[in-house]
């Protein structure tokens, strides 16, 4: 190799990044393929030592492996400098920064090794929390998934139960129907799978659930007590403590086990959802390698795309609430005893309106599952239309449509917004309902009670009113999981749609035995993601197998081959479809029928060709516009009506060389698709083919995104011996020689910063870098000149490949001549078989082919000089072109600031506590017309339904003792009637607009995203993969979408009713004032520390997840490949390694929740005892009504204080998507304007 190259292009030195999103590499030296980025945008990245330029690039020895290279690589940026995060309780602890641990130091996940103690309030997470309180947490800090929960267990336990579930439905099926013909799978037999697969687990919180519900339904009994207590001791009848502090005990240990109860059911269901979401990942792409034709069409890429993203994230969510609809009637049941009990048959009022309400929450779901179905279709299209826009933006860029393609997604968008925001309004009609469902049945069942001259005792109404909200809970809540299970059915009905679909037909054999199986989808990883095992053929449909060197390697013995149909509904016609989905025929029976007349024809033409007379040789012009026409037609002449391949009889020799050729669209890549198997016999009883070695297909060049080395060897071991040798075959050393890292050098997803040529000889170096003894080579030299062509023909096919066995199909027919055999597709379906000597004798359209050829411009026409200097040309030219692509990827290496050839940075991953920016920002967009006022005018809102709903309980107590002597019953009555209904409205009115809010900020969140990645440079797209872009309008914005306006209501409206309730509190105790300290400490800290770390698991999290999409839709674009070389069990693999990456942080960002909630109800149990005790204790003077009213709202602080640090967490969480689009909203690079302004418009 020469150095004045590599002069020509000077690798940049590790010199500080001046712009703030530069990456920042953390360095995991024991597991590269895991690292992540982590970009702190506070502050300045740290001071790097100035290194000296150099001139000369550094390039990996041949036997230094990637993984050494490009760790040493990543190195020269330097380990970012460990250091105390500054918290705001960092001095509580010591200043000793943990330092990172290597991949061997990591620990399994302890959830089912911890002791009781620990299991019980989540002491196990403690070390985790506390690393992540000191620093920012790097994924080897996570623990590793022990084998019973990793996504390869688990599926093989969720696959057994699959196929006992479906094999007894097809059981009935045929006993019903006589044949499993029309068998579907039921749309329940997923979910009853997943329950079977986690039923100890499943079940276990159900349990907790319904003992949670029975704590809390059995609470006010206490309180009744506690009640009466005060009464009596109010009025001298009580002289001892002794019983009031028992109840008080008993009402705090009550809360507490509630509590304990219901964050232990939320952990195991919550983590139920977690399994079964990477459990289905899988299932979706196991499925996907064995899709038939009509499955193709009726579920492209982008559906598979939206159902793991979207569908699987509903699933996920509605599996953790569904415990809800089972275990609901529980406190019903208890309540409504417990109602009849205090307050007579008037409590049926209450109980009455709370079934109508039941009865409008049913209805109102039904709406909603109706419109969410909606809102699903388009959020299809909307991804389908992201994925194509960004698959091809550099078309879309030459032809300048981006406002094009913006005006279709924006329609899209308008569309799925409209029904979402309908969504949004139906559900906060049924929360603003439910939140103050107790206030208006107590009202009208106390308003009943005091018609009917029979007014209870504080106890008993304020006890009744802690019963009226557990019933408005338990109505609240339903809907709820009511809601989110109506989205599960829908992504579980589209699941099982796709799962139970059709599947290939196709004879190719595969090292991955399940994949083979219809009814199995499980695969055995191999021991590592470079295992690359040649197994023999194993299908019987192959005949005989054996190894016989005198026999021919490929036999083919009067078979037909059509390309499978396809109905499409919405055409209301039939389509074909091959790998490359291009339509080759109609209805199949019109094929069939033209198979029949062609198998005459056939005998007939054959034996005419053989005696074709010279006399009926017709004039060159003629012939030569007839060829021509017939090339130029294409796909219009030929393949519209292409018949298939009929009655094909071929035998091939080991290590012939044969070629394939004929006139486009005459079944070229056909016959190719059919000799490998993937193209389906349409007579089996007659027709037969034997493979007797290892075959592969080369076809259209699929770049991944990885190294070009990777690209070749495509995960088989390396050979440097047979490495460079067939690099020197295709070529391909003088395009590594301006690599700045030779092949180390990363390559743009797709391929997209190569030249076609380039993309074709890395293709073809991978195939013959394979061990298959027959390769299959579908035009594979289409994309160069013909002397490089005549370089590969001469090197590679002579020379590297001349003991396999090869066969080429090819339109450059200037090479057809050296080639053993030949075989020509007539164009009818038919084939000839032989040398150049003897198609040129015996058939007429070969001959016609021929001397189209000959009457091109040829270099045997030419002079030696021009001879000379047209291959100097065509040299220059093909150097050129490769250069120019070359030097365009040494561009972009130099604008992103890239070391070592790597093109592909990690995804950012920030760093702190989100930015007030963010939030300022996301306010700003949602406020809409309403501008700056919208923010003051909600919390007006939020304010004045929050103190109407306490006083409106406060205005009870006041009715219940007549505080004010002079005031009516009337008075009481209509001033409580009122503000119950004021409730309602006020309440209503408050998460309406903030829906509104939310809506309208996630629409501009959205579009201007669309409208900054649309006018990004190309040097970004081709260093940012496909996946990570598309994560960001899929899961992102479905967050925003759907997630953080309902986080945002659970944290402002329990916030606001906290502040509410501590202000009552101190009304009626001022005493308590002296304890707020206290408790707002303890409730700061818990909040602090549980952010610390809960925050940059999520983002870890978001981080992975993404790797998770990346690999599946590059599995998806690159199928057809990756079955052609058998290595599906690299890419599952691959897709395992992911998922349970995925889930170390998943599974422990739940169980921290639950530390917290924990936590929390032990605070909340403080505050409890504290109140209690201050009231039987007499410290001040309070009312028997009074004392109920602060037992009704100490009874719900513990689930405000939970739910408002939980949902504040969440918010946060959810945020990072804001932060994600905002990124690439406001803060992409772009290019010049895309509107050049009006140079005349001041004329």
């Amino acid at each position: 190799m020469s150095n004045n190259v590599y002069n020509q292009y000077p690798r940049r030195s590790a010199t500080p990044p001046a712009n703030p999103y530069d990456r920042l590499q953390v360095i995991d030296s024991n597991n590269s393929d895991t690292t992540n980025t982590y970009v702190d945008r506070r502050s300045p990245p740290p001071r790097r030592k100035k290194t000296k330029k150099s001139k000369k690039v550094e390039i990996a020895s041949d036997d230094e492996s990637y993984e050494e290279y490009n760790s040493k690589s990543k190195n020269l940026e330097g380990q970012p400098e460990l250091k105390n995060e500054k918290r705001l309780f960092s001095w509580m602890f010591s200043k000793k920064v943990p330092p990172l641990v290597s991949e061997e130091e990591r620990k399994s996940y302890p959830w089912k090794q911890a002791n009781l103690l620990k299991r019980m309030i989540f002491l196990w997470v403690w070390p985790i929390l506390i690393k992540g309180y000191k620093r920012c947490l790097v994924p080897s800090d996570l623990w590793y998934l022990t084998d019973n929960i990793k996504v390869e267990t688990m599926h093989e336990e969720f696959q057994r139960h699959l196929d006992k579930i479906l094999s007894k439905q097809e059981k009935k099926h045929i006993a019903k129907h006589g044949s499993s013909e029309g068998f579907e799978w039921p749309v329940w037999s997923i979910p009853l799978a997943i329950y079977y697969t986690f039923q100890f687990q499943y079940t276990s919180s159900c349990i907790f659930l319904g003992l949670s519900f029975c704590c809390q339904a059995l609470s006010p009994l206490l309180t009744r007590r506690l009640i009466d207590f005060v009464e009596y001791r109010y009025y001298g009848f009580e002289p001892t403590l002794n019983p009031g502090i028992g109840y008080t005990i008993g009402s705090v240990v009550l809360i507490f086990i509630n509590g304990l109860l219901l964050n232990h059911f939320f952990h195991d269901a919550m983590v139920t959802g977690a399994q079964a979401k990477a459990i289905l990942t899988k299932c979706l792409l196991l499925k996907s390698f064995r899709l038939g034709v009509q499955a193709k069409h009726d579920f492209p890429a982008g559906r598979i795309t939206s159902m793991m993203s979207t569908d699987l994230a509903r699933i996920d969510l509605a599996i953790g609430f569904q415990p809800l609809v089972v275990c609901c009637p529980i406190p019903v049941i208890i309540a409504v005893v417990l109602l009849l009990t205090n307050i007579g048959v008037t409590s049926l009022c209450g109980i009455g309106l709370f079934i109508v309400s039941l009865v409008v929450c049913i209805l109102m779901t039904k709406k909603l599952f109706v419109t969410r179905e909606l809102v699903v279709k388009f959020t299809d299209e909307r991804i389908t239309l992201v994925r194509e826009l960004l698959s091809n933006m550099k078309v879309i860029k030459f032809y300048a449509w981006e406002m094009a393609y913006k005006t279709n997604i924006a329609k899209v968008r308008d569309q799925e917004m409209k029904h979402l925001f309908t969504i949004k309004v139906l559900r906060n009609f049924i929360t603003a309902y439910a939140v103050t469902l107790p206030t208006l049945s107590s009202m009208l069942s106390f308003v009943v009670l005091w018609k009917s001259q029979h007014m209870k005792s504080p106890g008993e109404v304020f006890s009744s009113l802690s019963l009226f909200s557990i019933l408005a809970q338990a109505i609240m809540l339903l809907p709820i999981a009511l809601s989110s299970g109506a989205d599960a059915l829908i992504g579980f009905r589209r699941c099982t749609d796709f799962l139970g679909s059709e599947e290939s037909s196709e004879l190719a054999p595969s090292t991955l035995q399940s994949i083979d199986n219809a009814s199995d989808y499980n695969v055995k990883p191999p021991a590592s993601d470079f295992e690359f095992e040649a197994e023999p053929y194993e299908m019987s449909e192959y005949g005989d197998l054996s190894n016989n060197s005198n026999g021919p390697v490929l036999e083919v013995s009067h078979a037909d081959f059509l390309w499978e149909s396809l109905y499409d509904e919405n055409a209301d016609q039939y389509w074909t479809m091959d790998e490359k989905e291009i339509d080759r025929a109609k209805k199949q029976k019109q094929a069939e029928k033209r198979a029949k007349k062609a198998r005459k024809y056939n005998k007939a033409s054959y034996s005419q060709s053989r005696h074709y007379d010279e006399k009926t040789q017709f004039d060159s012009t003629s012939t030569s516009d007839t060829i021509y026409e017939e090339q130029s037609s294409g796909n219009s002449s030929h393949e519209n009506s292409f018949p298939g391949l009929l009655d094909i009889n071929l035998s091939i020799k080991r290590n012939e060389f044969v070629m394939i050729t004929g006139v486009i669209g005459s079944g070229k890549s056909s016959l190719l698709s059919a000799l490998s198997g993937f193209l389906k016999m349409s007579n089996p009883d007659k027709g037969r083919l034997v493979v007797n070695d290892d075959l592969l297909l080369c076809s259209s060049p699929w770049i991944q995104n990885a190294t070009v080395r990777d690209n070749i060897l495509f995960g088989r071991p390396y050979d440097e011996q047979k490495y460079r040798r067939i690099i020197q075959a295709c070529a391909l050393e003088s395009d590594l020689d301006l690599l700045p890292a030779r092949d180390f050098t990363e390559i743009g997803e797709r391929g997209i910063t190569l030249s076609g040529g380039q993309k074709s000889r890395i293709n073809l170096a991978r195939a013959c870098y394979g061990d298959q003894n027959i390769l299959l080579f579908d035009d594979v030299l289409s994309a160069v000149d013909a002397r490089v062509g005549k370089h590969i023909v001469d090197n590679l096919f002579y020379d590297v490949l001349r003991n396999r066995t090869r066969v080429l199909a090819t339109h450059q027919l200037s090479l057809i001549e050296n080639a053993d055999r030949i075989i020509f597709l007539n164009g009818d379906g038919t084939i000839d078989v032989g040398t150049m000597d003897e198609l040129s004798g015996r058939n007429m359209n070969f001959r016609r082919l021929l001397l189209y050829n000959n009457e091109l411009p040829s270099d045997d026409n030419l002079s030696d000089y021009d001879h000379l200097h047209n291959e100097s040309v065509m040299m220059s030219r093909q150097q050129t072109h490769d250069e120019k692509s070359l030097m365009r990827q040494q561009s972009i290496l130099a604008e992103q600031n890239v070391q070592s050839g790597r093109l592909i940075g990690d995804e950012e991953r920030a760093t702190t506590t989100i930015g007030w920016n963010i939030y300022k920002r996301y306010v700003q967009l949602g406020s809409g017309f309403f501008g700056w006022s919208a923010a003051p005018v909600f919390i007006f809102f939020v304010a004045l339904s929050t103190f109407c709903q306490v006083f409106t309980n406060t205005w009870l107590s006041w009715w219940n003792e007549h505080k004010y002597r002079q005031l009516s019953d009337d008075f009481y009555v209509g001033f409580y009637v009122a503000f119950a209904f004021l409730t309602v409205i006020l309440t209503a009115v408050q998460f309406t607009i903030l829906a509104y809010m939310n809506d309208t900020s996630a629409r501009l969140l959205n579009s201007n995203a669309m409208q900054s990645v649309l006018h990004v440079p190309m040097s970004y797209m081709d260093t940012t993969p496909l996946g990570r872009i598309l994560n960001r309008f899929s899961k992102d914005t479905d967050s925003i979408d759907n997630e953080i306006g309902e986080q945002l209501r659970l944290f402002i409206f329990p916030l606001a009713m906290i502040i509410g309730i501590m202000v009552l509190c101190i009304t009626y105790l001022p005493y308590f004032a002296i304890a707020i300290p206290f408790l707002g400490f303890g409730f700061t800290f818990l909040a602090n520390f549980y952010q610390g770390s809960s925050r940059e698991i999520k983002r870890l999290e978001s981080v992975q997840r993404s790797l998770v999409y990346n690999n599946f839709s590059e599995t998806l674009s690159g199928m057809a490949t990756i079955k052609a070389y058998k290595v599906q069990d690299t890419f599952v693999k691959k897709n395992d390694d992911f998922l349970n990456k995925t889930n170390e942080a998943y599974y422990l960002s739940i169980a921290t929740q639950r530390w917290l909630g924990v936590h929390l109800d032990i605070l909340a149990s403080m505050f409890a005892l504290i109140i209690c005790m201050l009231c039987i204790t007499e410290q001040f003077s309070i009312s028997a009504a009074s004392t109920g009213l602060l037992l009704n709202y100490v009874i719900q602080i513990v689930g405000l204080l939970s739910l408002t640090v939980r949902s504040m967490t969440q918010v946060e969480s959810e945020m990072n998507s804001v932060e994600r689009l905002h990124e690439y909203a406001f803060h992409l690079p772009q290019e010049a304007a895309y509107l050049k302004p009006d140079v005349c418009s001041s004329c």
